[in-house]
């Protein structure tokens, strides 16, 4: 058994150990080999000291070299003297000039922080995610996503973006966590002299435990009220005095929250050793080698922290409940009254439909209407294909027995459902919702499902982080520490991934269908009969559900890292010699010299769970062209709880997902349309869809459905990508290499001058990186070749030989001044109970991403970081406190936006190009080649609904009939629509014409087909994003951080940190973005130009080009929107900033009397109320002149959380001591909600759960 497997069994049972490819355990098997070796050490130091006293007063106390520091003794409280922070050799912190706040090990201690999600609510200037985070993270768009596979990684600095992740200042995937870090060092802002490159942000450094030359260890055990165990244990043995230590750590963790059934179980093993050989440290030389291992493994079902999307609640407040059946909603044609819910227009005059709502919209996850639907309850299942269109009714025959491919007694029909709130305010047409301004509410109710207490997606989620680190450090130092080199090694192996059922936005719905779809229309035929109403009736009406194509949960991120870096310095001290006033004032120089070089690899791919590659069912639906994660994806619908019809919502108590979610093969229901009848075709018969005194009532027997065979089933075949590694591959969507390499020179030099009064350090660094990547999808396919699955082959999947290259130079600058030990002002100064230094600081980074291009496919700059620090540092003379307010200035150019969804514009890009052809190459249904034998057809054609010829209304525009016929138009035999040539021609013209202006880059990188020049289609239009494809964005945040650590007595510590932030956004979109959106923008003017193409059929009433671009379609985003939403946030606070974050902390220690051994403090922490958006101003209807409101902003609460503890320690015996410490998070706060987000309209639009109050009890034993 490997020790990771053994420290499964810590908490008393097994856990699997996901893989999320094949050799991913035969990759880390070398590691748990070593980490074994490691184990079997420590397992023996254990027994062989089992005698000794802990640590005796002989043994030698750990001298450092310059390139490391630790943390300090037991009175060290909440204050560190040095970093390497500043200029990677140990400094002391009154000496730098940059945002350093040092973690020390009693303040991770005192206020039980373990990791990024326990401490950076504590820390200057930061934020982290999750349900004890200070923030969402989610951003502030129409429809909220967030990520459960990282959370550690949610995080935020100065208000610009996610720090780096580093361990002993190398790069990091893998999340820290306390069991085996020593301190924690957070440098806010860009700084060259420790990476050149990386987020200007900042980073966050993890200094791992070392192997010390004295015999020591701990173990703890900590419980929670959720039910959360977590034990470390850290042992460190001398195996030969003063020149060889071995330390091992421990740490087996089952973390449980209040959403049930959420967890996370962490198991890692860590190793460092330590070997300073007696025959190299004499002289003045110094040499030390060492080493250390880290293997872990985190599987988990991570917590969600915002509700679900509120989908149900109007079904409620709005709708009182209505049901439908899937031809009544649909219904533009009959002039049936309160038919067409789903309607804007009715069909007959154009004029809005009464019964029309805005809230009703297609069935629940939307892949295509011709793809099955899986009805899942309690672990069972039932395939049906819901929607009677298309192929499905492709057989139906004319009066005369031929095939005219309708049938008109089953006119466009779908289920339906809810839809979320940004779309239902675009369908209604609310104030300022072309602008992009409307978001979906999230559930507030939680007796309507408990999101507080329940994880929605129940068991049916999981994700995973596997990880091995290997570090490896020679140093020599000589002439007593004045010169010295270190070479230092690291290599990383990280993966992590998920699998889910639902995505990153849950939306919950109701089911209004009343019948299936297998009803007749001859239940019309009666006075006051409905149509279709007599179908089967739908057992699930009124049921809540939830609903996924899952193929936006599933994914893993493989990465391999290795890191050469070799550091020198020498030192000279022109007071060696003499303490002259001259060499005084020269004083002490370092200069410090790096060389480095590091690589990353990543592999990472995403996959769809569930597929169909039988070729049979692709003919059936009438869809031989498409590819597997097209049209035909299964959607999955899950039904929650029983019936709520005529019932309240309030109160419903909804479950979470339970039972088996796996769709498995099975059969699949669905209508067939072949003639089935000795009927005669031509012979009459009463149509019932329609009203009497309709002519379309009088119909043949062609147009019944009860001639055809109807409703009956097949063997649906699926496929599980869960169900091997070969599946996974074959149902990969989107598969990606990346590899970066940067080799980087660096020089520092560092003065201190007068008596080290003034200490001036400047750096210079030179970096080259390089980038290769490579990307695919099923598009990049043909269909033929299985579907479009991609080929994964090694011969294939590989990255390219050329690759992108950048060089970059950048420095830094910071000057201290010691003010009271300036030697003209200590005759002032020394006098002062305090010492004053004053400082700059000024720095630049970069981030090496040359892999990123424009719309246009063209490279786009590095991302650059530059900071700005000076302010005043105060500090007592006997050290007990310290205050520091620094004022900055952090911008972050050419940044990644996330304002724009690259999907939404290469999808309006497809479907005007898609439509563009069947338009002009009058494509029959279903298909999109142009040039295939029978596939084009008439600009004259006209639908005839007597007669079932609905086809004509996919390849030529209908409009409504309420106006006379212009020249070239045609009326339809029912005279309720003209087909226009004329019209369509103009369109057409205008839309070719854009087309034909757009740059010649953008179809090559976005792989869009455009046949030649425009001419006829021979197959569907596709798109892929391009690879890298970025829209950049500056961002600026300016103010103060004041930092004041205080140790009043050797029992009390105490630390205050304050931040004042504002951070804003500007210049989003490159010049390249900027030309093409402002193209688009110009074309859509024209009201018969490229706004009037229809994005997928061609009557009036369906979506137009000019409507999905400001509007969409409720599926990938509206990029007009999306575009003008960017444009109105140029210049404001990034989302959920607040202004002001501030912290209190303490901790007294009682050390006589009664009460020795006792300890108690608090936490306070503070954040002022936030702006959360902007009232809108200007045409609500005309989204070009909507500007915010900027003087009377929307503002969420200020919130105030308390933490308090209280522990004890005691000593046992002369060589064991005991504590227990009691840790109340967030006392006396509620479970809640917080705004992070409104509507236009100054109501909130979403939230973020807060958990409430959490208790924690440790026990330590260290000996």
């Amino acid at each position: 058994m490997n020790p990771i497997e053994s420290l499964r069994t810590v908490a008393g049972h097994p856990i699997a150990l996901p893989r999320t490819r094949q050799g991913s355990s035969r990759r880390l098997l070398p590691s748990f080999l070593f980490a074994a070796a490691f184990a079997a050490s420590s397992v023996h130091g254990q027994t062989a000291a089992a005698d000794a006293a802990p640590a005796k007063e002989e043994e030698e106390i750990l001298v450092l070299t310059p390139f490391e520091v630790t943390s300090g003794g037991e009175n060290e409280g909440y204050t560190a003297a040095t970093t390497l922070a500043g200029n990677r050799l140990n400094t002391e912190l009154r000496d730098i000039g940059s945002a350093v706040t040092v973690v020390t090990k009693e303040f991770l201690q005192d206020v039980g922080a373990t990791d990024n999600a326990s401490l950076l609510q504590y820390t200057t200037g930061t934020e982290v995610g999750g349900l004890r985070g200070n923030f969402a993270g989610a951003g502030d768009a129409a429809q909220l996503n967030e990520d459960t596979v990282r959370p550690n990684d949610n995080t935020r600095v100065r208000g610009l973006a996610a720090a780096d992740n580093t361990r002993d200042f190398f790069r990091s995937d893998v999340p820290w966590d306390s069991y085996n870090v020593d301190r924690v060092d957070l440098q806010r802002g860009a700084n060259s002299i420790l990476f050149g490159q990386g987020s200007p942000a900042g980073i966050i450094n993890t200094g791992l435990k070392t192997a010390q030359f004295r015999n020591f260890g701990t173990a703890e055990v900590r419980v929670d009220n959720y039910g959360s165990t977590r034990g470390t244990l850290d042992i460190n043995r001398v195996l030969l005095p003063r020149e060889l230590a071995l330390r091992v750590a421990v740490l087996a963790e089952d973390e449980k929250y209040r959403q049930k059934p959420a967890f996370s179980d962490d198991r890692r093993l860590y190793a460092a050793l330590r070997y300073e050989p007696k025959s190299l440290n004499r002289d003045g030389l110094l040499t030390s080698l060492k080493a250390n291992f880290e293997a872990g493994t985190i599987d988990s079902n991570n917590p969600r922290m915002l509700p679900p999307s509120d989908a149900i609640t109007p079904w409620f407040t709005n709708l009182n409940q209505a049901t439908y059946n899937q031809y009544a909603a649909f219904d533009h044609l009959s002039g049936r009254p309160n038919h067409g819910q789903f309607r804007v227009n009715l069909a007959s005059t154009g004029a809005r439909n009464p019964a029309y709502q805005h809230n009703i919209g297609t069935f629940g996850f939307p892949s295509g209407r011709a793809g099955p639907t899986v009805f899942m309850s309690g672990g069972n299942q039932s395939m049906m294909v819901t929607d009677v269109i298309g192929a499905f009714v492709s057989g139906g025959l004319g009066s005369d027995g031929s095939v005219d491919g309708g049938i008109a007694a089953l006119p466009d029909n779908g289920w339906v459902s809810l839809q979320g709130t940004a779309q239902s305010a675009i369908n209604n047409g609310e104030a300022y919702s072309k602008a992009g301004l409307w978001k979906n509410n999230l559930l507030t109710d939680a007796s309507v499902f408990d999101f507080y207490n329940r994880l929605i997606d129940g068991d049916s989620k999981r994700e995973w982080q596997d990880f091995n680190v290997l570090n490896l450090s020679a140093s020599q130092t000589y002439f007593h520490n004045r010169a010295g080199i270190s070479l230092d090694y690291s290599r990383e192996g990280y993966e992590n991934g998920q699998k889910a059922v639902l995505p990153g936005d849950v939306r919950l719905q109701v089911d209004p269908m009343a019948v299936y779809g297998d009803g007749s229309p001859d239940a019309g035929l009666a006075v006051g009969g409905e149509p279709f109403s007599n179908g089967t009736k739908n057992p699930n009406v009124g049921r809540a559900f939830v609903s996924s194509n899952n193929a936006w949960g599933n994914r893993s991120l493989d990465t391999d890292r290795e890191a050469l870096r070799a550091t020198a310095f020498v030192q000279h001290d022109f007071k060696d010699k003499d303490n002259g006033w001259f060499r005084r004032v020269l004083g002490l120089h370092t200069l410090t010299a790096l060389a480095g070089r590091e690589t990353a690899k990543s592999d990472s791919r995403s996959w769809q769970r569930y597929g169909i590659f039988d070729n049979a069912y692709y003919n059936l639906s009438g869809r031989p062209d498409q590819r597997f994660n097209g049209a035909l994806v299964p959607a999955q619908v899950i039904y929650l709880g029983d019936s709520l019809l005529g019932r309240s919502l309030s109160g419903a108590n909804l479950p979470s997902i339970s039972g088996s979610t796996t769709i498995t093969s099975g059969s699949v229901r669905y209508f067939n349309p072949t003639w089935n009848s000795s009927v005669s075709p031509g012979a009459a018969w009463q149509n019932g869809f329609y009203l009497p005194g309709d002519p379309n009532r009088n119909s043949t027997q062609a147009e019944n459905p009860a001639n055809y065979v109807g409703w009956t089933t097949t063997q649906l075949n699926i496929v599980d990508a869960e169900a091997s590694a070969a599946n996974r591959d074959r149902l990969t969507t989107h598969a990606a290499l990346d590899k970066a390499q940067t080799e980087s020179q660096a020089f520092v030099w560092q003065g201190k001058w007068l008596d080290n009064a003034l200490v001036s350090t400047i750096g210079w660094r030179k970096d080259i990186a390089e980038s290769w990547a490579f990307d695919m999808s099923p598009n990049d396919f043909p269909v033929s070749q299985d579907r479009g699955a991609v080929n994964l082959s090694p011969t294939y999947y590989k990255l390219p030989t050329v690759g992108q290259r950048v060089e970059v130079q950048s420095r830094s600058y910071s000057l201290v001044a010691h003010l009271t030990d300036l030697p003209f002002l200590r005759g002032v100064t020394e006098k002062l109970p305090v010492n004053v230094s004053v400082y700059y600081n000024r720095s630049t980074n970069f981030k090496p991403d040359a892999s990123r291009v424009d719309i246009y496919g063209e490279p786009l700059a590095a991302p650059a970081g530059k900071t700005i620090d000076q302010g005043i540092r105060v500090e007592t003379k006997d050290g007990r406190y310290a205050l520091r307010v620094n004022r900055y200035e952090t911008s972050n150019s050419n940044a990644n936006s996330t304002q724009i969804n690259a999907a939404s514009i290469g999808n309006w890009m497809q479907l005007t190009q898609n439509f563009a052809n069947v338009f002009q190459y009058n494509i029959r249904p279903w298909g999109y080649d142009a040039t295939a034998p029978g596939q084009t057809a008439n600009a004259t054609d006209v639908f005839d609904g007597a007669a079932g010829i609905w086809e004509p209304m996919r390849y030529n525009f209908h409009l409504f009939a309420n106006r006379p016929l212009q020249p070239g138009e045609i009326l339809s035999p029912d005279g309720s629509w003209i087909v226009s040539p004329p019209l369509e021609g103009r369109v057409l013209d205008a839309v070719r014409t854009f087309q034909r202006a757009v740059d010649p880059r953008f179809w090559t990188a976005w792989r869009i087909n455009t046949f030649g020049n425009f001419g006829p289609s021979t197959s569907e239009v596709t798109y892929s994003v391009p690879t890298g494809f970025a829209v950049t964005e500056d961002n600026v945040s300016k103010g103060w951080e004041i930092e004041l650590s205080a140790q009043p007595t050797q029992n009390w510590r105490l630390l205050l940190n304050a931040s004042k932030t504002d951070a804003r956004r500007t210049n989003i979109g490159n010049e390249n973005m900027r030309e093409f959106m402002d193209l688009v923008a110009a074309s859509l003017v024209a009201p018969e130009g490229v706004r009037r193409l229809h994005h997928y059929w061609g009557t009036q009433d369906v979506v137009t080009a000019g409507k999905n671009w400001f509007d969409g379609e409720g599926l990938v985003g509206a990029p007009g929107s999306e575009w003008r939403l960017a444009q109105l946030v140029e210049n404001t606070t990034v989302p959920e900033m607040r202004e002001w974050r501030v912290n209190l902390i303490s901790n007294y220690e009682f050390t006589e009397g009664l009460l020795k051994g006792l300890n108690v403090g608090g936490g306070l922490r503070y954040q002022s109320s936030v702006i959360l958006g902007y009232p809108p101003m200007g045409n609500p209807n005309d989204p070009t002149t909507v500007e915010y409101d900027f003087a009377k902003p929307y503002r969420g609460p200020v919130e105030t959380n308390i933490d308090l503890w209280v522990g004890y320690t005691r000593r046992l015996s002369e060589k064991l001591n005991w504590r227990i410490q009691l840790n109340v998070r967030d006392a006396f706060q509620n479970k809640g909600l917080i705004p992070i987000t409104y509507q236009p309209n100054g109501t909130v639009a979403a939230y973020r759960i807060v958990s409430g109050q959490s208790f924690s009890l440790s026990n330590t034993f260290e000996f």
